[in-house]
């Protein structure tokens, strides 16, 4: 069976060109005599669409997992509950009660997106849709300091970066770093279609926090429009991180339903939307321990329900050392 000449990864105008000089199928492209006459303007050589034409090597899931792009939460625990850290190109759920540490998770990732290729980072942008009034722009700033701070002294200990050390730290200064966290206020889901326009604006973005996706929707009394704008909303959010690899972030509240029997809290929106997750983190404070909280791993495409311990500090998220 021959393969048609439009599966090749060209432009359609080069798409066009080769089948105004007769070519249809792939298999017509090789094994012509002087071969390369026939390209020009269009490809290289014959030898690229031979390359074109192979077939992929298969993998299974592991190699491609190891493939992915994932953005470090400085939590090693948390991490780990995540294959790595919040994985790019997938939509990942973070739900609790007021003060478990979602907004506090949301802004250290905003830095950890950015820690450079060098140090085996994105060296990435943020868009941060604030829906709740919970980002802080000082809390953001005692992040980067401590991560500079961080960055400074592996440097001085280290000599891997001769020539270079005084340009990565001029790069990570306070003021670039905030540069590439793009707070947007937004109070309806609605306006999330401007995303598809700032994506493209943007173009080094690898993280979008929504934070929180559930607050706009408390104003809504119509179920049938609500659940609307919620599928919507989480087309866009899927469309975006699978097309331009993006991981994508969303906080939610949790809800109390109660019958004749118990009380059970739950995270919001239902269980049509949490489907549509990849990954879910139930984030709790830990009782009588001002600093201590745990990550309970609800849902994931790789492995069963676990925890982690974290503490909150100045410097951001970090694991809990005994």
């Amino acid at each position: 069976m021959f393969r048609p000449i439009w599966t090749l990864p060209l432009s359609q105008s080069s798409i066009q060109k080769l089948k105004a000089q007769g070519f249809n199928c792939c298999e017509d492209l090789i094994d012509l005599p002087n071969g390369s006459e026939y390209f020009s303007g269009l490809l290289e050589t014959e030898e690229e669409i031979r390359e074109m034409l192979k077939h992929p090597k298969p993998k299974i899931a592991s190699e491609m997992a190891e493939e992915r792009d994932c953005i470090a939460t400085f939590c090693k625990g948390i991490d780990e509950l995540l294959n790595g850290g919040v994985q790019v190109g997938k939509l990942t759920e973070l739900t609790g009660a007021p003060g478990s540490g979602r907004s506090q998770l949301c802004m250290q990732l905003c830095v950890s997106v950015q820690i450079p290729a060098c140090f085996e980072g994105l060296e990435a942008e943020a868009i941060y849709i604030d829906t709740n009034s919970n980002f802080s722009h000082v809390r953001l700033t005692e992040m980067i300091e401590a991560f500079q701070e961080h960055v400074s002294r592996v440097l001085t200990g280290s000599n891997m970066f001769k020539g270079s050390k005084t340009e990565l730290l001029n790069t990570l200064t306070t003021t670039k770093m905030f540069e590439k966290v793009h707070v947007i206020k937004m109070n309806d889901l609605n306006q999330l279609y401007a995303l598809y326009d700032l994506i493209k604006q943007y173009s080094k973005v690898k993280l979008i926090i929504v934070d929180s996706f559930v607050m706009p929707l408390y104003k809504l009394d119509n179920s049938l429009k609500k659940n609307s704008i919620v599928h919507n909303a989480l087309d866009i959010l899927i469309t975006i991180a699978q097309k331009h690899n993006v991981a994508v972030v969303l906080t939610n509240d949790l809800t109390t339903m109660i019958n004749d029997k118990e009380t059970m809290v739950f995270p919001a929106l239902g269980e049509t939307f949490a489907h549509r997750m990849h990954y879910r983190l139930l984030l709790s404070k830990t009782p009588n321990n001002p600093n201590s909280y745990t990550a309970f791993l609800k849902k994931s495409v790789e492995q069963a329900p676990t925890a982690a311990n974290f503490q909150i500090t100045t410097a951001g998220v970090r694991d809990i050392h005994s």
